[in-house]
C-alpha cells in the first residue's frame, strides 16, 4: 500500500460500463431533488440538510477510507484544494435547493445546465486552455438560452431563477478543481474529501439555522445521503472508465428523470419555452464537446 499521495494508474477503459454508470446516476439524481424539495418546503435550511447528509456520507465512507488509508489520507497535507472541493459543492447544493423551494424541478435543472459554459470560461482563465471564436459564440448562445428560460422581462419572472445559474457556476469550479487534480486523487479520495470539507464548512451556519427533525425527516436525510454518495461515486467512476466526450452528453438524461419526478410528486411540468431553451442549451453543450474532441 502506498504511503504517500502520487500519480495513480489509470483504470482500464470500459466505455460501456462507464456509460451505464452515468445513466444510472442521472436517472437517480432527481429522486434526491424530490427529497431536498420536500425538506426545504417543510422549512429546513439547505445548509442544515447538506451538513447532515455530508456528515452521514463521511461516516459511511470511514471504514473504506481506513482500509485504503495509504491512498486517501496523505492528501490531507494539501488542504486548500480539498476545501475548494467542499466549498464549491456546498455552494452548488445550497443554491440549487433554495431554487427548488420556488421553481419546478425541471426548470431548476434546466438552468443549471449552464455548467459546461462556465467550465469553458474557467478553463481559459484558470487552466490556460485555448478557447476559439466558435466556442465563445457557443457560450453566448448558451447564455441566451438561459435568458430565454428565465425570461427576466416577463410578468412572472422569479428572482430565484438566478440561483440554479449560480449552482451551475459552483459546479464548474468543482469540475475544474477535479481536473487540476486528475491523476492524483482517486474516486474514493475525491468523494471522501468533498463530503468532509463541505460538512466542516456548513457546520457553523447549520448550527445557527438548525431546526429539530422527527424520525420521518431523518429518514429523508438518510435517503438523501445514500443517493448523493452513490451518485457522486458513480459519476467519478464513469469518467475514469470512459472518455469525457462519451460520458458528458449522458448527463442530459437527468432531464428525463427530472420531468418525470416533478410530474409524479409535485404535478409540475415545464412549459414549451423552458423545453425549447433547454434543448438549445443541450445542443450548445454537445457542440462544445464535439468541437473539443475534433481538436
Amino acid at each position: 500500500m502506498a504511503s504517500q499521495a502520487g500519480t495513480l494508474p489509470l483504470p482500464a477503459s470500459r466505455p460501456l460500463l462507464g456509460a451505464v454508470l452515468m445513466c444510472i446516476a442521472m436517472l437517480v439524481v432527481p429522486l434526491a431533488d424530490v427529497v431536498a424539495k420536500v425538506l426545504v418546503l417543510d422549512g429546513y435550511s439547505p445548509l442544515q440538510s447538506t451538513f447532515q447528509r455530508m456528515t452521514l456520507g463521511v461516516l459511511f465512507l470511514l471504514p473504506l477510507v481506513w482500509l485504503r488509508r495509504g491512498e486517501v489520507l496523505p492528501h490531507a497535507r494539501r488542504p486548500l484544494p480539498l476545501l475548494l472541493l467542499g466549498a464549491s459543492i456546498l455552494g452548488a447544493i445550497t443554491c440549487y435547493v433554495l431554487a427548488l423551494e420556488h421553481l419546478p424541478i425541471a426548470n431548476t435543472l434546466a438552468l443549471s445546465f449552464v455548467q459546461p459554459f462556465f467550465i469553458v470560461i474557467l478553463s481559459r482563465l484558470l487552466l490556460g486552455e485555448r478557447v476559439g471564436p466558435l466556442r465563445w459564440l457557443i457560450v453566448l448562445a448558451g447564455f441566451a438560452a438561459v435568458v430565454m428560460i428565465i425570461r427576466p422581462a416577463a410578468e412572472g419572472f422569479q428572482p430565484a431563477s438566478i440561483l440554479p445559474v449560480l449552482s451551475g457556476g459552483c459546479m464548474a469550479v468543482y469540475v475544474i478543481t477535479i481536473r487540476k487534480a486528475a491523476g492524483t486523487l482517486s474516486a474514493l479520495a475525491t468523494t471522501f474529501y468533498t463530503h468532509l470539507a463541505s460538512a466542516l464548512l456548513a457546520a457553523p451556519l447549520a448550527w445557527f439555522l438548525w431546526k429539530e427533525m422527527g424520525a420521518a425527516e431523518w429518514i429523508l436525510i438518510l435517503e438523501l445521503s445514500v443517493i448523493g454518495l452513490a451518485v457522486q461515486y458513480f459519476i467519478i467512476k464513469a469518467y475514469e472508465l470512459a472518455e469525457a466526450s462519451l460520458i458528458a452528453p449522458l448527463t442530459y438524461t437527468e432531464m428525463i428523470g427530472a420531468i418525470l419526478a416533478g410530474w409524479w410528486f409535485f404535478n409540475e411540468f415545464p412549459d414549451s419555452v423552458t423545453i425549447a431553451g433547454t434543448l438549445v442549451l443541450i445542443c450548445c453543450a454537445l457542440l462544445t464537446m464535439w468541437q473539443g474532441r475534433a481538436r
